[in-house]
């Protein structure tokens, strides 16, 4: 009988032994919530080889009773699923070598536990420490971010991604679907890395959290001047399946469903999901505006009113897998496969009158169009972790690829005072055009602590965006046929790339104080080649600039970040941190052609438009209280110096006054600055609140020297929830906000804020019935004033109007179970190194 041999009968008896003892022990019950995965490797001292068929065990007690098992695989890892936190005596035991043992601490730190490479000579191993949540709260604050998790959120339920962002803490979303943070726009990730997928694409269901960073280091774009936002989807983190089915309607033709899957098999790990969502929505618009002549006087008053419908389809799914190689090597890989189709409906009347109120002009505008897209991104990554405790690698190559095709038929009819149809007063225009666009992005990072106090953090990153878009506009009038129209017609490519590697230097100066500085370099390529409108020549403009351009401007492909932290006993942390951020201008804010949807409300872009600079600085206080850690309060004052600030811009066209022109113009400078507060407490048992709010004091201006504008001003925003939970299994979640008044280079835009209520009910284990009604008092209404010399103008519009959704949700799953066997089949193992966490094999 060979050597392998009797250590498999002597492992299997040992497992045998486990499996008797692990039966004897007390039931655990209820203690499942306090979980860790608890895993390493058993290794010849010698030859430095792992040992295959050694016996692991974690014993509790001076009986010595089995909390958790495995046998180590051929190289010698282990691995124990679902371990309770405590203090424990590991003991391995293998055929042929000493037993060992060491005590062993599995402590709430972090969810996962690697316990190293241990050989059978007794070296001991420095253990580190496992973070287990019992339950999560819908917010968690920490010092350099806010963790919202969606799973907690009633009142996404059936929605999508900018259903999420109007309820996460400290941001907004504006009549445009635009999410903004601390009046910056911030940039929008998923899983980590840049997407083609809107918000509107996400299903809220297939988001797991959203996490915030307000300032992020140099591990993150300098493109990140307005913070990142980062959308962490749903994957499987539990042995067995899970998973769970949905289906939701509502007014305005709000109807949906949602199907995921999620299996964690072995060394597998999977996820699948499909969704769809509908949506019919009616909104209104009005628009006031004087114009007046250079000596102040009244020219002529114009005054539209509007009715929009939108019709939205949402669809697509997404795969998702990994692989572990080994206990510290994995492999994953994932698709996004998104779809939708929008259909619009503008109805617009308008009259002109001169400063007696005599009409001198009135007619009427329909706009219909039509826009179709697909979207594709798919990633493959690969990380490795060492037995050295945070010391670890990964690199990942993620593709997007974008299709959009649009149609439009935009009719006018001008009249006279009297509403007779005057010379050339009917008017056609057609457009139809589409965009492609690919995104290649390829990262590379290391984390390397050299020693108990100094961690090197330090990376590669390359990405690539090529986009083609072609628009072709034709036009007739009672007086003319259908023809091109050059000047709205449009044919371009543009390539953007951007390098970049960052170093990063964090040092623990002693117990509580901390330091962490960093430089991130980038190198941006943009080029931008405007063609004549169905020529298949060479381009007719060319539009580029380049950071850094030579060692004269090294100075803006730099950008510096540190960051100082004190921390206190228990989660109390303060950190003061600054950094510098670009912004780029994008495609449509450097085009020079126009796009119009309304034939008095143009906007046509700024090829001279350069890239602004920000500095940006903060200082965050966490502090728990006392009596309960669960409750938070999380401050910080914060402030943003932007140079060559990039600003919207509109006057009455130098052709025609009756028509308003929107650009974009560089300004001298912008000054923001600020306190912001979150406060969550745990009311009662089953009652959280979370309050937070914004003071923001804005000073901007537009233009530079004796043409400047400038306009500054507090303004204030503040949001809250209450999520309770009631008797018989019953929820109620309350959701509130406001906007306060928000200062622009020519005006401001008007405040407006809203309530959402859900409530929700669980019918069993499986089934839970919720149902939503969206701003209760019917009051979120955006709007913007503008005054300038030559013209005063109001604009008021809805985003979308009030609507009730009921969705009904059916989960279903089972922990430690295939559904790749067939139950009472005992001849293949789950793992070969895995144990379900309670000793049995």
């Amino acid at each position: 009988m060979t050597r392998n041999t009797l250590r498999l009968i002597w492992a299997i008896g040992m497992a045998l032994l486990a499996g008797l003892l692990n039966a004897q022990r007390p039931d655990r019950a209820g203690m499942r919530a306090t979980l860790v995965k608890v895993y390493g490797r058993a290794v010849d001292a010698s030859t430095k080889k792992g040992l295959e068929f050694a016996a692991i065990k974690l014993l509790a007690g001076q009986k010595d009773s089995v909390v958790g098992g495995a046998l180590t695989e051929a190289n010698g890892d282990f691995v124990m699923e679902a371990v309770p936190a405590g203090s424990y005596r590991l003991r391995i035991a293998a055929l042929g070598y000493p037993n060992f043992e060491t005590p062993v601490r599995i402590s709430l730190e972090k969810v996962e536990q690697d316990l190293g490479n241990i050989t059978l000579q007794g070296e001991a191993t420095e253990l580190s420490t496992a973070l287990v949540v019992a339950e999560k709260n819908q917010t968690q604050l920490q010092v350099d971010r806010r963790v919202y998790n969606v799973d907690k959120d009633l009142n996404v339920r059936g929605g999508n991604g900018l259903d999420v962002m109007k309820n996460v803490p400290g941001l907004s979303v504006d009549a445009d679907d635009n999410v903004q943070l601390r009046n910056g726009s911030p940039q929008i990730m998923v899983d980590g890395r840049p997407s083609v997928l809107t918000l509107e694409q996400i299903p809220a269901d297939d988001i797991e959290r959203v996490e915030v960073i307000t300032n992020p280091g140099v591990a993150f774009d300098a493109a990140s001047s307005g913070g990142i936002i980062n959308v962490v989807l749903k994957k499987s983190t539990k042995p067995g399946y899970n998973g769970q089915v949905q289906a939701n309607a509502g007014t305005n033709g709000r109807y949906g469903g949602n199907l995921s899957l999620n299996v964690k098999d072995g060394r597998w790990q999977w996820n699948v999901s499909g969704n769809f969502g509908t949506n019919d929505n009616s909104t209104q618009a009005t628009t006031l505006r004087d114009t007046y002549g250079e000596g102040g006087f009244l020219l002529s008053r114009f005054r539209q009113a509007g009715e929009t419908r939108n019709q939205r389809q949402n669809y697509g799914g997404r795969l998702g897998a990994e692989l572990r190689i080994t206990n510290r090597s994995s492999l994953s890989a994932s698709a996004n496969l998104r779809g939708r189709a929008f259909e619009n409906n503008d109805k617009l009347a308008w009259t002109e009158s001169d400063v007696s109120g005599l009409l001198f002009g009135q007619g009427d505008q329909l706009n219909s169009g039509e826009n179709e897209g697909n979207d594709m991104s798919f990633s493959l990554g690969f990380k490795h972790k060492t037995p050295v405790e945070g010391r670890e690698w990964s690199t990942d190559l993620t593709y997007n690829r974008s299709r959009r095709e649009n149609g439009t038929a935009m009719a006018t009819y001008s009249r006279d005072g009297v509403g007779a149809l005057i010379a050339g007063g009917e008017r056609l225009q057609l457009s139809s055009g589409s965009t492609d666009g690919d995104q290649l992005t390829w990262q590379l990072d290391k984390l390397d602590p050299r020693n108990e106090r100094t961690k090197f953090e330090y990376g590669l990153r390359s990405n690539l965006r090529l986009e083609r878009s072609i628009l072709n506009v034709d036009v007739a009038s009672d007086t003319s046929a259908l023809t091109m129209d050059p000047t709205l017609s449009n044919d371009y490519d543009i390539t953007d790339l951007v390098n970049a590697a960052y170093f990063n230097w964090i040092h623990k100066l002693n117990a509580h104080w901390g330091v962490q500085a960093g430089l991130r370099v980038e190198q941006l390529s943009f080029t931008a080649s405007l063609r004549e409108p169905g020529s298949s020549g060479g381009p007719r403009q060319r539009f580029e600039y380049l950071y850094p351009d030579g060692l004269k401007d090294l100075d803006k492909a730099l950008f510096p970040a540190i960051y100082f932290s004190r921390k206190w006993e228990g989660s109390r942390e303060f950190q003061l941190n600054f950094s510098r951020k670009i912004y780029r201008p994008n495609h449509f804010q450097v085009m020079p052609f126009i796009m119009m949807s309304d034939t008095r409300n143009i906007r046509i872009g700024n090829p001279a438009l350069a890239p602004e600079f920000i500095n940006l600085a903060e200082v965050n206080h966490l502090l728990p209280f006392k009596k309960n850690p669960r409750n938070n309060w999380l401050s910080s004052v914060f402030l943003r110096h932007t140079e060559n600030v990039i600003t919207s811009f509109s006057q009455p066209s130098a052709t025609d006054d009756r028509v308003l022109v929107n650009t974009w113009i560089n300004g001298d400078n912008s000054m923001t600055y600020g306190w912001e507060n979150t406060l969550k407490l745990e009311l009662w048992k089953g009652a959280q609140f979370t309050i937070g709010g914004t003071a923001q004091y804005v000073d901007i201006s537009a233009g530079g020297g004796s043409s400047a504008l400038r306009n500054n001003g507090w303004m204030l925003n503040a949001k809250a929830n209450l999520n309770v939970k009631l008797p018989k299994e019953w929820s109620v979640q309350v959701n509130g906000e406001y906007e306060g008044k928000r200062p622009q280079p020519q005006g401001f835009s008007i405040p407006n804020g809203g309530v959402d209520v859900s409530v929700s009910k669980d019918l069993g284990k499986h089934w839970s019935v919720q149902g939503t009604v969206n701003d209760v008092f019917y009051t979120r209404l955006w709007g913007t004033i503008l005054e300038t010399p030559l013209l005063y103008q109001e604009t008021e519009r809805r985003r979308e109007m009030r609507f009730a959704r009921v969705s009904v949700t059916w989960k279903f799953g089972e922990q430690d179970a295939s559904l790749f066997r067939r139950r009472g089949k005992t001849d293949q193992r789950r793992d070969p190194g895995a144990t379900n966490g309670d000793g049995e094999m």
